[in-house]
This record gives structure tokens, sequence and C-alpha cells, in this order.
């Protein structure tokens, strides 16, 4: 295997004008995403502002007066509704970080709907306020639904239904324990109403770290790029197809294998120089991991050792491929089966903005399960979060090289 190595090595390095590209295609557009799209994945509001409008049916005094007086209250408390509770999140610092909300009316609202001067419109229908205090104090009725009304769907409307939703969740979930409490949890479920309850928010998890932009793109480029180095050992194979230097080789008396074998160490060793320049290079140039300890960087060694056997893996299976069909359709399916792992696997776009499906779909990937581990990793550094992942990733080696020993072609069939 080690003649075959050599050979493999040789050739790569013979190309100095595509090696160089692989090493400095990465760095720029790390440089260059990283400075043009600075807070992108730490703040991802940046990228989803908005502007909506809220209308107003309802007649909220009124349906509280009501309430009160089933309740046997007086007037003079004041409390804060659902439609207070959420008009104090629309204007909260969190959500006014993404979303600028203006109260218009319902003609006015659907007019710069129309003109796309704003993405939506958030409609408190007539009785929300009665019904759905009827349904948290007194269990009655259906409760009430907010209307978000858009032209058209988007990350941005998205976004904003998930922020209501939290807080009708936890208006519900309120409700709910009050149902269940009987007296008692009906009069502290009062008693949040006239305080003015927090419904919703945000918390800091203790000892979790902010991923930044260029952290992200450092990571999910040099990934990708190493991923690309498996097609690129298949295309020096279909050279040495047409030249029929395999023949060659096993006349000389080698076993099929071992130009295998040859292939997927040399992808593994490319591969593994290539990810620890690049991600070298960038640290020292930009900064992106400073001040990590001697476990974060054995950790990262451990995942990116294990994703570079991956891509061994798969130039062998690749390589395969070339040998038992035609080169371009070898070639086809080599891009598309790496355009679709990049694209699922967060290479191409961040992982947030894929929907969940996606994301599942992508950790099923070599290049998606190593982001989602190392940005984990980049956040706690928990020794655990690591098994599982390796595990995965040497499964999926051993089962690729399996699959490219089986259907390479055995001597005599080439």
């Amino acid at each position: 295997m080690i003649p075959f190595f050599k050979k493999d090595l040789l050739v790569f390095w013979r190309d100095r004008k595509e090696l160089a590209v692989s090493l400095a295609a990465p760095l720029i557009l790390i440089t260059v995403l990283g400075f043009a799209l600075p807070g992108w994945i730490e703040n991802p509001a940046k990228s989803l502002e908005m502007k909506a409008a809220l209308v107003n049916l309802d007649n909220e005094a009124a349906a509280v007066q009501q309430v009160q007086g089933t309740l046997g209250l007086g007037s003079d408390e004041s409390w804060s509704s659902p439609v207070q509770a959420l008009i104090g999140l629309l204007q909260s610092e969190e959500a006014g970080s993404f979303v600028q909300i203006q109260e218009l009316s319902s003609e006015e609202a659907r007019r710069q709907l129309e003109e796309e001067r704003i993405e939506a419109i958030i409609t408190i229908p007539d009785g929300f306020t009665l019904a759905a205090l009827h349904k948290m104090l007194l269990n009655e009725g259906e409760g009430a639904a907010l209307q978000v009304t858009a032209r058209e769907a988007s990350l941005q409307v998205d976004a904003l239904k998930d922020l209501i939703g939290g807080l009708m969740h936890a208006i519900n979930f309120n409700a709910s324990l009050q149902h269940a409490g009987g007296a008692e949890m009906a009069a502290a479920a009062a008693m949040v109403l006239a305080e003015g309850g927090n419904f919703g928010g945000y918390e800091i998890i203790p000892g979790a770290q902010t991923v930044t932009s260029f952290q992200y793109f450092a990571l999910a480029i040099s990934i990708v790029f190493a991923l690309l180095l498996s097609t690129t050992i298949s295309t020096k194979a279909m050279a040495e197809k047409r030249e029929h230097t395999l023949q060659r080789i096993l006349l000389a008396g080698s076993r099929p294998v071992q130009y295998l074998a040859g292939k997927m160490s040399a992808a593994f060793c490319l591969s593994m120089l290539q990810l620890t320049i690049v991600l070298l290079v960038s640290h020292f140039a930009l900064g992106i991991f400073p001040g990590r300890s001697l476990q974060f960087w054995l950790g990262m060694s451990s995942v990116l050792l294990l994703l570079s056997l991956c891509v061994g893996a798969l130039a062998a299976l690749f390589t395969a491929l070339v040998f038992r069909l035609e080169d371009s359709v070898a070639s086809g399916l080599t891009f598309v089966i790496i355009l679709v792992a990049g694209t699922i696997g967060g290479s191409f776009a961040p992982i947030y903005v894929l929907p969940g499906w996606l994301k599942a779909a992508g950790e099923w990937t070599p290049n998606g399960l190593t982001l989602a581990v190392l940005l984990e990793w980049l956040q706690t550094e928990t020794s655990a979060s690591l098994t599982v992942p390796l595990i995965k990733l040497g499964v999926f080696a051993l089962a690729a090289a399996g699959l490219a020993i089986g259907l390479f072609p055995r001597r005599g069939r080439i």
C-alpha cells in the first residue's frame, strides 16, 4: 500500500496550482464572509429585521371590566391582559432587535402590506381579551387566537410567528396550572394578571459560549473543502483509468485493494493536512479561537481526524464508481453527492436557516455531523458530547470503505 500512497501524494503534489487553490480558496472565503457578514451567526436577528403592523380591533377595557365583575373583583385594580402582554413583548428589547412594530388601522395596514412597506400584519380580533380571560380564569369557551397576515412566507414571518407562539404557549401554560390547581391557583393567576406577569424572554445558559461568524465560516468552509478532496482524488483516478495505469499495476502482481487503499490513505493525509493548515492559519491571522484550552484543541483534533477518515473512505468509494461507471456519469454522481451533503450539512448556508427535517438529515452526512458536533464543542467543551458523534463518523468511514471495496472491480474484470 505504501508505494501507492506515495504515488498518489506525488501526483497531487505535481499539480502545484491545484494545491495552492485548495489552501488559498477556503482562507479567502473565510476572511471575506467573516468581514462581510459580521454578527450574522451569533446575532441572527440582524438578518431577520422586518417591519410589521399591529391592528387592534378589540375593546380591551370593556372585556377586563366584564371579567372583573364576573369574578367579583374591584374595578380599580389594574390588570395586565393578554393584549398588554403581547404589546409588551413586541416592544421589548429582544423583539425590537429584529421587528419594528407600528399600530395602524386595518385599512392602512393592508395598504402598506400591498405596497410592501411592511412584511406582516398582527391582528387582535374583536372579543380577543374577553375570550382569552374567560378561558384563562373561568375555563369557559374555546379561547382566542391572533391573526398574522403576510404577502408571502419568509424566514422573518416564521420568526415573528414563533415569537407570538411562544407568548401564547406561556399564557396557555399558566391557564393550565390554574385549572389544575383549583381556587388557590386561580387566585395566583389573577395576581399574575394584576401585577403584570412576564411572559416569555430568554436566558443565558451558564458555561455556554457564543459561536461567532468567523468561527462558523472557518469550520463550515474548511470542512466542505476537505470533502471536495474526495472528488479530486477520484478525478485523478479517471486519468489513470484512461491511461490503463491500474492494469500495469496489476500486471506487476499487486492487488486491486492495495490500489484502493493508496487512494484512501492519501485522501486521509491530504484532508487532515488541509484542515490543519486552514484552521491554524485562520486562527493565528484572525484570532478565531482565542484563549482556548488544550482540551479544546484535542477534542477538535479527534473530530477532524475521524472526518478525514470519512473523506478517505469517500475518495475510495468515488474511485470505485469511476471504474464501474462512465467517467461523465461518475463525475456527475460524485458532484451531486457533494452538493447535497454540503447544502443540508450547513456548509453552504447556516444551519439555523434550514427547516428542522433538513437539519436532522444533515446530521447523517459526515460534514453536517462534524459541523454540528464542533459547534456544540465550541460552546460547551463537554467531553460526553463527542462520544456518539465520533462513533457515527467511524461507522460511516467503515461503511463507505466496505462499500468501496465491494464495488471496486476484481482482478480480471478491469
